[in-house]
C-alpha cells in the first residue's frame, strides 16, 4: 500500500505525533508511507517534516502561498501520480480540503483522519468566538461526506460527525497509538535533572492555550507547597498564553516553584525527568500526552473529558478528576507525591494497558484496514 500523509501544521503536537507513528508502523508492515507536509508562506513551520525525516521518513513538501493555491493542488497531484500513490490520508481540515480538491483527477482513494473537535470552549465555559475555523470546520464537513473513508479519534468524535452528517457507512473510530520503545528507554534531560536537584517534579505537557487546566493546576499548586515545598510544576511548551500564564503563577503566589521549559525537542527525556504528569484539562479529543506519559512509565492525573477515560481508568491506569475541580486535583497530587508505591503501580498498570490497547502497531493494522475498504469503494 502505498499512501501519502497530508498534514498542515504550526508545530509538533498530537495529530503530527500521529502522522509519525502511523508512518513508521505502516512502513514496518511493509507498506510505503510519505508525509507530504504544507509549506505555507504566510507560517511556515516544518516541524513535522523534520521529525519525519530524523525518523527516516520520506517527506514531501508542498508549498502554498494562499487561502486557495492551485499550485499546491497540482503539487499534490504530481506527488500522487508519480508515486502511484494508492491513498491519500488527509489530516485536519486544509489538508482535507486540499487532498479533496485533488483527487477529483486521480485513482487514489481519500482517507480523512478527525483530530478534534469542531467548536471549543474557553475555561468559563463559553464558546470561544473563532470565525476563521467555523468557517473552515463548515467546508470540512461539506467534503468529508465526499472522501472514501472518515476515520474518528475517539467515540465521542464520531458521534459529533455522524450529527453532522456523516455517514456511519464511511465512518470508523481508530484511536490514536504511540510507539513506547522511544519512551521507556529515554534517559531523564540533564537540563531538567539539574533543576530538580533531587526535588519531585510534576509537568504539564501541551499548548500554552486555552482550556488546558494551566489555571487549575496554579492554584492547586499554592495547597500543594504548604505541605510540599519542595516540589517543582514544570510547565512544557509553549504558545500565546505565556506572558498571561507567567502573570497567573505570580498572582498565586508560585512563581518560585513553577518554571516554564518553552518547547522541547526531546520530549522522551522531558517525560523521563518528571515524576508526575497531570492533563487538568476542561476539554480534549484523544490527548496524545497521556499516551506518551504512560508509554514513558509516569503516573497521570487527568480530567474526565473527552476519550481521557478510554485510556486513565482511575485508581487503575491513572487518577481520574472532574474538570475544574482544583480540591480534587490538590488531592490527586498529593496522594502521588506522598506515596511512591502509588506512582510506580500506577505508572506499570497505565504501561501494560497502553502497549495492548494503544500501540502505534496496532493503530497502522486498524488504518490498513480503512485503506483497504477505500479501495473497494
Amino acid at each position: 500500500m502505498k499512501v501519502l500523509q497530508l498534514i498542515s501544521s504550526g508545530g509538533y503536537y498530537g495529530a503530527e505525533a500521529v502522522v509519525v507513528n502511523l508512518s513508521k508502523s505502516l512502513n514496518a508492515l511493509g507498506n510505503s508511507s510519505t508525509v507530504g507536509a504544507f509549506d505555507n508562506t504566510h507560517s511556515s513551520n516544518l516541524e513535522v517534516a523534520e521529525t519525519a525525516r530524523r525518523e527516516g521518513l520520506g517527506v514531501e513538501l508542498i508549498a502554498c502561498r494562499g487561502r486557495v493555491d492551485w499550485r499546491a493542488v497540482r503539487r499534490i497531484q504530481e506527488l500522487a501520480r508519480r508515486e502511484q500513490i494508492d491513498v491519500i490520508h488527509a489530516h485536519g481540515y486544509k489538508a482535507q480540503i486540499y487532498g479533496c480538491l485533488a483527487a477529483g483527477s486521480l485513482s487514489s482513494k481519500l482517507v480523512a483522519t478527525c483530530h478534534g473537535y469542531h467548536s471549543r470552549f474557553s475555561e468559563s465555559g463559553r464558546t470561544v468566538a473563532d470565525l476563521r475555523q467555523r468557517i473552515y470546520g463548515a467546508l470540512d464537513r461539506a467534503l468529508l461526506s465526499r472522501f472514501d473513508q472518515v476515520v474518528a479519534t475517539s467515540n465521542i468524535l464520531a458521534d459529533s460527525l455522524r450529527s453532522s452528517g456523516i455517514s456511519g457507512e464511511i465512518l470508523t473510530v481508530i484511536t490514536n497509538g504511540v510507539d513506547s520503545d522511544g519512551f521507556s528507554a529515554a534517559a531523564p534531560s540533564e537540563d531538567l535533572e539539574r533543576l530538580k536537584c533531587g526535588r519531585l517534579a510534576i509537568g504539564l505537557v501541551g499548548r500554552l492555550t486555552d482550556g488546558k487546566g494551566h489555571r487549575q493546576l496554579f492554584e492547586a499548586a499554592k495547597d500543594i507547597l504548604v505541605r510540599h515545598p519542595a516540589t517543582l510544576v514544570l510547565v512544557i511548551g509553549e504558545g500565546p498564553l505565556r506572558a498571561s500564564l507567567e502573570g497567573l503563577a505570580r498572582e498565586f503566589g508560585v512563581e518560585r516553584s513553577v518554571f516554564f521549559t518553552g518547547k522541547r525537542r526531546d520530549m522522551p527525556n522531558v517525560y523521563s525527568a518528571l515524576d508526575i504528569v497531570a492533563l487538568p484539562s476542561l476539554f480534549e479529543g484523544m490527548p496524545m500526552v497521556i499516551l506518551e506519559a504512560l508509554a514513558a512509565r509516569k503516573p497521570v492525573i487527568a480530567t474526565r473529558v473527552g476519550a481521557v477515560p478510554d485510556v486513565i481508568i482511575d485508581e487503575s491506569t491513572g487518577l481520574l478528576i472532574e474538570p475544574g475541580g482544583v480540591g480534587e486535583l490538590a488531592r490527586a497530587m498529593a496522594r502521588l507525591l506522598e506515596n511512591a508505591e502509588l506512582r510506580r503501580s500506577l505508572a506499570e498498570e497505565g504501561h501494560t494497558f497502553l502497549n495492548t490497547h494503544f500501540s502505534a502497531a496496532s493503530m497502522a493494522e486498524k488504518y490498513l484496514k480503512v485503506y483497504e475498504r477505500a479501495k473497494l469503494q
